[in-house]
């Protein structure tokens, strides 16, 4: 009986725990030695989402790495720092332009907090209303404060155009920001302001900067699996355009005695397959000038290009595909079919 009591003891405090964390708008956690990672709330696309940044603890005081996204969470930050710590903020810095990452910056302006950006990000968040810093970094900058020295690297653009990480080299740590995600993310969030032929370059030269990271800090996902960037670059490489292009050749030869007008209105339905079908990335036609006579009867040339075989299958079923072939059976005397990765 005793052990039941203690068991149903232990899970309501298990749970009312796990509840107050998920009401909690304010997380702080110690990552190692002076430095903490904090934590914030907002609504996107009606989920609830986590917004990580960091603060470093120093005798001048305390800086802070990307402002909180939930814009009631300025000042109470400012307090459990000073409560935990009994250090006021003295610097900000953001590092890009969203307000997952600026919001706070002139609120913390206004108490005469050093706020930092770079002058990239600074004009985006100028044209588009972005909270703005007090000072811009125009190129990447290293910083000592109170001995603890950090530096700012743009790899180029990625989740944004202006994304920039920054690099803790005593202690190792690498804020990443939402220019990677976890190392079981799915795929790489928001990137309406992004450019996803770039994101993967941009990530390989993070990684060929800052080779062995002991932490990295993501901004919306757990930040305690060191295998974010890995799982990011593998995201990004999704993303980039496939060079490879698939080529699907189609040869007709027509009955001796098709009709020609039967025949015209077969070679425009051809063509308008690209118009309707997505997956077609280019088509192209002509017949059969070839001088040696080895057609064999084949006279016309279809050729179409595809990203991936998943687009020629798709192609290969899709109802007005379907549609279009049921034109040929009363014209068509025989067909040729030849598929090819081409070689550059």
């Amino acid at each position: 009986m005793k052990s039941q009591h203690l068991l149903l003891f232990l899970f309501v405090i298990c749970t009312t725990t796990l509840s107050a964390q998920a009401d909690k708008k304010l997380l702080i956690e110690p990552l190692t030695g002076n430095f903490y990672v904090y934590t914030t709330y907002n609504t996107y696309q009606e989920s609830k989402v986590r917004a990580n940044g960091v603060y470093l603890v120093t005798k001048k005081g305390v800086v802070l790495f990307d402002t909180p996204w939930d814009t009631t969470q300025f000042q109470p930050l400012l307090d459990s720092i000073y409560s935990r710590h009994q250090k006021k903020v003295i610097m900000a810095f953001a590092t890009h332009w969203h307000s997952d990452k600026t919001a706070g910056l002139a609120y913390y302006k206004q108490l005469g907090i050093k706020t930092y950006t770079t002058q990239f990000t600074d004009e985006l968040s100028k044209k588009n209303n972005a909270k703005r810093a007090s000072f811009l970094m125009t190129k990447d900058t290293s910083f000592v404060v109170d001995q603890c020295q950090f530096e700012t690297y743009y790899p180029g653009e990625g989740h944004t155009q202006d994304n920039i990480v920054i690099w803790f080299p005593k202690e190792k740590i690498l804020l990443g920001g939402c220019l990677m995600k976890g190392a079981k993310d799915k795929n790489l969030g928001f990137l309406g302001d992004g450019n996803t032929n770039e994101y993967a370059n941009t990530l390989l030269k993070v990684q060929q900067k800052y080779s062995n990271p002991k932490f990295i800090i993501t901004t919306h996902s757990d930040w305690r699996d060191i295998n974010s960037l890995k799982n990011s670059i593998k995201l990004a490489k999704q993303l980039a355009p496939s060079s490879k292009e698939l080529r699907h050749v189609v040869l007709f030869g027509w009955k001796a005695n098709a009709n020609k007008d039967s025949i015209e209105i077969a070679i425009k339905a051809f063509g308008e397959l690209p118009k309707q079908i997505k997956t077609i990335k280019n088509y192209e036609w002509g017949e059969n000038n070839s001088p040696e006579k080895l057609n064999q009867g084949l006279t016309h040339c279809f050729v179409l290009t595809f990203s991936s075989e998943k687009d020629r299958d798709d192609y290969l079923v899709h109802p007005t595909h379907i549609a279009f072939t049921k034109l040929l059976p009363n014209i068509l005397d025989k067909v040729t079919v030849l598929d090819y990765w081409i070689n550059k």
